[in-house]
């Protein structure tokens, strides 16, 4: 039986904001499992990539000894072989957004991990459906734990519709003409100035800067309605097409009693997480309409979204991975 010992963290060279929240699960995750931190820095990185860059990762994982082994997160499937995934390391995939043509070369990279787990549901049926060739596991993502307490505290609503990261085209195109039909109506987006990023109305009013991710938990605590598309929906961002996962964002709108629209297909994981009981599904415009007449006018839903949010934050996790880690004769320790 192999132990998993360690989280193997990426926090020292990987300082980028969607980072920031795999950090915090990882902390959680190593105080709830008893795991140490391990976060290599840019050396390992440097040592790493001379092997892969002169084709000589195949040698470096036949070399490896087998160890006690780490849970990694990864942002994004590819199919380069890396160093890092070897036969100590256990892969958690957040985004795939690979076609069925890229699956000989995928199971190739990863052929050496003793498991590999992957947040989505539907991506998790689609390797099983194509004879994944390791061990495979789906384990959602999560929020972290003190986000509930957030639902208990009084929040000041200072703006009645915000739109947080990327303008979608399908809600903006709803935004446009429910100002048309309601001239006093505001809503909030980022300028997508990355220089100088601030949030400002549809009336050229500046409302904040962004300075960051506190900065964008404040807004959302302060805004009444936001709208929510998962990726494969997402008009502004072609290359997620094929999948449509549910993701963290979702839990942060809903933490901070902001209402949410939605827009996302019937699948796998939208199935999986009941998205259609907490969130209502938008199609048109007339429903969009109706949606944002009665959010603006309703108070928040706060035992609805405690009752959804309670089996996602990361602590649930972690023991959905103490299971998943028994089912794979996979034991925890230092």
């Amino acid at each position: 039986m192999r132990t998993l010992t360690h989280i193997c963290s990426q926090r020292k060279f990987a300082p980028y904001p969607s980072f920031q929240i795999v950090y915090e699960w990882e902390d959680i995750l190593a105080r709830s499992l008893g795991l140490r931190m391990n976060a290599p820095g840019e050396i390992s990185n440097i040592f790493h990539r001379r092997f892969e860059k002169n084709g000589l990762t195949g040698l470096y994982h036949s070399l490896l000894p087998s160890s006690s082994l780490g849970l990694r997160y990864i942002m994004t499937a590819t199919t380069q072989e890396l160093c890092w995934n070897n036969r100590n390391s256990i892969p958690v995939l957040i985004d795939f957004w690979l076609e069925e043509a890229d699956l000989p070369a995928f199971f190739k990279a990863y052929r050496h991990v003793p498991l590999m787990l992957v947040s989505n549901r539907e991506v998790y049926d689609f390797l099983l459906a194509h004879n994944c060739p390791f061990p495979v596991a789906h384990w959602a993502l999560s929020m972290p734990d003190y986000y509930l307490g957030r639902l208990d505290r009084p929040v000041e609503k200072k703006y009645d519709f915000c739109v947080f990261g990327r303008p979608n085209p399908f809600f903006m195109r709803f935004l446009e003409e429910y100002s048309r039909r309601h001239p006093a109506f505001e809503y909030v987006l980022n300028n997508g100035d990355i220089d100088k990023r601030c949030y400002v109305s549809n009336k050229g009013r500046s409302v904040a800067k962004d300075t960051g991710r506190a900065s964008y938990l404040e807004m959302i605590a302060a805004t009444r309605v936001s709208c929510y598309t998962t990726p494969g929906l997402d008009e502004a961002k072609a290359e997620s097409s094929r999948y449509n996962q549910v993701t963290p964002r979702l839990f942060e709108m809903l933490s901070h009693q902001c209402h949410v629209i939605g827009h996302y297909p019937d699948n796998a994981d939208t199935q999986w997480y009941g998205l259609d009981g907490i969130v209502p599904n938008t199609e048109g415009y007339d429903e969009f309409e109706s949606q944002l007449d009665r959010m603006l006018a309703e108070p928040f839903p706060i035992e609805a979204a405690k009752h959804f949010l309670a089996p996602h934050t990361t602590g649930h996790r972690a023991l959905e991975l103490r299971r998943i880690l028994e089912d794979h004769q996979i034991s925890l320790g230092r």
